[in-house]
């Protein structure tokens, strides 16, 4: 489990905001790479040597009761 990965979303709700609809590729506390094309963020996130965790984040806000 990428738990520090996990923790680092977690805490910046911003990243919902300012990646809305696109895929990311998060190692430790950094945004490796981002595009709404999830091959081409594989294709960043394979130039790292580290795997890192990559999430699509939604378009619209989710509210979860």
């Amino acid at each position: 489990m990428r738990e520090t990965e996990h923790n680092w979303l977690a805490n910046h709700p911003e990243i919902t905001k300012e990646y809305r609809g696109e895929y990311v590729a998060v190692i430790g506390e950094k945004i490796v790479a981002h595009n709404p094309d999830i091959d081409r963020v594989i294709d960043e996130a394979e130039k790292i040597e580290e795997l890192p965790l990559i999430m699509r984040v939604p378009k619209d806000e989710v509210l979860v009761v």
